[in-house]
């Protein structure tokens, strides 16, 4: 596995069907993103069904991530068409459900009365079109246009320094999150998140549903999130520096910041990170990235990034899969360059299986081991070795083929599924045998494994073994 760094793709109306999620998976697609917040359950179980024959055509691990949309917090309707504010002029935003105009228009944010104060900013479209509160009536927002601009159907609305009420899982978040859990998805991302406890809103119908052990990916695009960093990574299973809300929440120049600091502590807590939206954007319309767009993917490797998204570049975009593909190419050459030093972690490890992790990247590095190999029955060991970011190949062996998707979003991780062993040495012969006929490994290459002990042993990493290829299927050495 020469790229080490996995892709995130978004699939959307420009790739939606067999072939083209094929050749995405061709191309390098490592997880396919399910947006909720666009098409219904119908549409996203036809790709659901077909990310799944891809994988299995192709041989290749991916994983299936649905992203819940949120409280998204939108403009109303403006039936006649978009309008256009103008700085210094008076406008009203309603939760009456009102035909939007020049003078005013609908939210569908019921609590949004209730929550801003004069002065507070609002944010249109992206933070394009900016307006400041100057009083609230009833169920009426009167605001100033500061910059004025075009606005158009369900627009986006951000309230930067606005602590909002909307909880962080909507009903509709419910019904998207149970559909998913039922349809079988690797890996849940969470939006609007907060606060640690936030997670429990969604683990608790993973309990009820009995799937609580997939995957929970907090959405970092909230000022309050970025506050509680530290206690949100330790909550959830994984963070997604959400850089397209997170720029107009926050000052475009903090953004780097967070994504620096979110990238190590989700390394430091074994956490896979994902850096996201605007990676490639030019390529929505354009065959080749920009030159800053290629130093922003790079730089995002370099810092240790598990993973990067594409967006709107393949889910709309006019060329999706030459877009994977140049994403690849820049993954790989930053990888091969020295702008990827070693990542030396400061937080030491606290547990056994943290302890044994940090142990194996370092023993294999001096006994020259071939691979590190993981045995692992929930993914838990293989993310403990995947943090330390060694040069060597890391591949993960499991008996379950869930375990093995949700991986395709841990950095430099290659699974494999075996059948179930029930002793070590079934394990040591199951790992020799399939490095041999995979053409992995040759006769007398060392290897590390890591792995529970008595195998099968859910977060039991409590064996490290220097291994030597063809000790466990007694053949000859050359």
């Amino acid at each position: 596995m020469s790229r080490r760094a996995k892709i995130v793709c978004t699939l959307g109306p420009a790739t939606s069907s067999q072939e083209q999620i094929t050749a995405l998976i061709g191309a390098g697609m490592d997880v396919a993103r399910l947006n909720m917040s666009h098409g219904t359950q119908a549409d996203h179980l036809a790709v659901y069904h077909r990310v799944r024959a891809g994988s299995e055509a192709t041989g290749r691990s991916v994983g299936i991530l649905a992203d819940l949309q949120g409280p998204k917090i939108r403009l109303g309707v403006f039936p006649d068409g978009p309008v256009r504010l103008v700085a210094g002029d008076e406008f009203t935003i309603t939760t009456e459900d009102i035909p939007g105009n020049a003078r005013e228009a609908s939210t569908t944010y019921e609590g949004l009365p209730d929550d801003v104060r004069i002065g507070n900013r609002v944010l249109i479209d992206d933070g394009n079109v900016q307006l400041d509160v100057t009083g609230v009536s009833g169920s009426r927002v009167h605001l100033r246009v500061v910059i004025g601009g075009k606005i158009s159907n369900h627009k986006g609305i951000n309230l930067p320094g606005v602590n909002v009420s909307a909880p962080a899982l909507t009903e509709k978040d419910e019904a998207d999150l149970r559909w998913a859990l039922a349809t079988g998805a690797d890996i849940i991302a969470m939006s609007f998140v907060r606060s640690p406890d936030d997670a429990g809103l969604a683990r608790k119908i993973m309990t009820d549903v009995g799937r609580a052990g997939v995957p929970l990916i907090a959405k970092i695009e909230k000022p309050e999130a970025v506050e509680s960093l530290p206690d949100i990574v330790d909550a959830f299973d994984g963070i997604m520096v959400a850089r397209g809300d997170l720029g107009v929440e926050l000052p475009l120049e903090q953004v780097p910041t967070v994504q620096t600091r979110s990238i190590k502590l989700a390394r430091e807590r074994a956490r896979p990170v994902i850096v996201a939206t605007q990676m490639l954007e030019s390529m929505i319309s354009a065959p080749r990235p920009t030159r800053a767009e290629v130093s922003d993917v790079a730089g995002a490797v370099a810092a240790g990034a598990d993973a990067v998204m594409l967006s709107a570049e393949t889910g709309v975009g006019a060329y999706p899969i030459e877009t994977v593909a140049t994403m690849s190419r820049i993954i790989v050459a930053a990888e091969e360059s020295s702008l990827v030093a070693e990542h030396h972690l400061s937080r030491m490890p606290t547990t056994t299986g943290g302890a044994i992790a940090r142990a194996a990247a370092e023993v294999g590095a001096i006994v020259g081991a071939k691979a590190l190999v993981a045995f692992t029955l929930t993914g838990e060991t293989a993310r403990r070795l995947a943090r330390y970011r060694s040069p060597i190949p890391l591949m993960a062996f499991t008996t379950n083929p869930a375990t093995r998707s949700q991986l395709a979003l841990t950095w430099g991780v290659e699974t494999f599924v075996v059948p179930t062993v029930y002793h070590t040495d079934e394990m040591v012969h199951a790992v020799d045998s399939a490095l041999v006929e995979l053409n992995r490994c040759a006769i007398g290459d060392k290897i590390v494994i890591v792995a529970g002990s008595p195998p099968g042993s859910p977060g039991k990493t409590n064996a490290l073994r220097v291994h030597r290829i063809g000790d466990a299927i007694n053949l000859p050495y050359p």
